[in-house]
């Protein structure tokens, strides 16, 4: 009698798990007591794309082609859409854009079939972005004032806060075609050259963002407008006409040392005061030279010599119609290092021809040393 208990027992177990067993295999199907529930399959791989006062939801349909429609709900089930679904053979792919407010939300899909049977839910969040987050982005700060020559336009930026996600500046600007064009440079690249820019115009910049890599949409910032370079004046006719002192045998060998090594756009080159004389010559030194034409300069750079020595320390700019009567157009302090240093007038200085005086060092030897002169108008 026991036997045949036992045995009953094992062929019920034996009957009930491979009905279980089957159960979560199959979408469609499940035993709740003696009743049966049919379920249709789930949207798989969901994704919620962002986008500006949008969303995009995305998913495949692949196990069951019994499935009609798709169910979307959100705001805790008080707002929902009903998006119809047609079948084939193979993975179909469901898309559907939401146009929403602002607002981080919380989704649930659930797919359906001609009886209204279904689907286990799916649960996703997305978010769609508007005025608020557009509010919070800011343009790329450009480092400096852009400088345009002969050699095109250089520009330069600082660095922008990346937790909004930007990706590009874009720059449009009019081209020796006298067309409008446009570059986008990286948000990581700190410097730009475009070699087609037209001399003398203006141009505009903006910065783009993608807040996050599911999102559909490009933000951009308020273009700012007619940005007005500073013009390198070119020195190709530049000619040195005075100076007080140079290093007549020239220094390493006789490459370097002379006045007109100030004007010759190399930094590696550069002049000395004679420091092979005896005696030295004692400060002031100065150097004069000849633009060939009149300008309006409003600033200008000075490059200490790049390979060592203190540079000078304090001087003056002067300018002249003539190279006969000076008129001063600013003093000035040289820091002490080997950089590119960028000084302005209070007001333009128009002259033809320039001279740079200068009056102390900071190492209290009588010689000094310049690597380049440059001016802007």
């Amino acid at each position: 009698m026991k036997q045949r208990i036992y045995k009953n027992l094992a062929i019920a177990s034996f009957l009930f798990g491979g009905i279980l067993a089957c159960t979560p295999m199959d979408d469609y199907k499940k035993f709740i007591g003696d009743g049966e529930i049919s379920y249709t399959g789930r949207v798989d791989s969901v994704k919620i794309y962002s986008g500006e006062e949008r969303v995009m939801v995305e998913g495949l349909l692949i196990s069951d082609p019994k499935v009609c429609g798709c169910l979307i709900f959100w705001n805790n089930k008080m707002d929902s859409l009903d998006v119809p679904v047609e079948r084939t053979e193979k993975v179909d792919t469901l898309r559907q854009i939401i146009n929403l407010p602002e607002n981080l939300y919380n989704f649930e899909l659930y797919t359906y079939d001609q009886f209204n049977n279904r689907s286990v839910p799916v649960y996703k969040t997305g978010h769609s972005y508007g005025k608020n987050f557009i509010s919070r982005l800011t343009n790329r700060p450009l480092d400096g004032t852009p400088i345009s020559s002969e050699e095109g336009l250089s520009v330069k930026f600082l660095p922008v806060d990346k937790t909004l996600g930007p990706i590009y500046t874009v720059i449009s600007y009019t081209n020796n075609q006298d067309k409008v064009d446009t570059v986008h440079i990286a948000i990581d690249q700190e410097s730009f050259s475009i070699k087609d820019y037209k001399l003398g115009s203006k141009f505009s910049h903006y910065t783009l963002y993608i807040p996050d890599t599911l999102c559909i949409d490009t933000f951009k910032t308020v273009m700012q407008t007619d940005v007005v370079p500073m013009t390198k004046i070119s020195k190709k006719n530049w000619e040195i006409t005075d100076f007080d002192t140079q290093e007549e045998t020239g220094e390493q060998g006789g490459k370097y040392g002379w006045a007109n090594q100030i004007i010759d756009d190399d930094i590696t080159t550069y002049w000395h005061a004679c420091h092979t004389c005896n005696p030295r010559p004692p400060f002031p030194h100065w150097i004069s030279f000849d633009m060939k034409e009149t300008n309006e300069v409003t600033s200008f750079e000075l490059t200490p010599r790049q390979d060592g020595g203190d540079p000078f320390k304090d001087f003056e700019i002067l300018g002249s119609m003539d190279g006969t009567y000076w008129t001063s157009c600013g003093e000035f302090t040289l820091k002490n290092n080997r950089s590119t240093q960028r000084f302005s007038f209070t007001k333009p200085c128009t002259m033809r021809y320039v001279q740079i005086y200068m009056k102390n060092d900071y190492s209290g030897q009588p010689y000094t040393y310049l690597a380049e002169i440059t001016l802007f108008k």
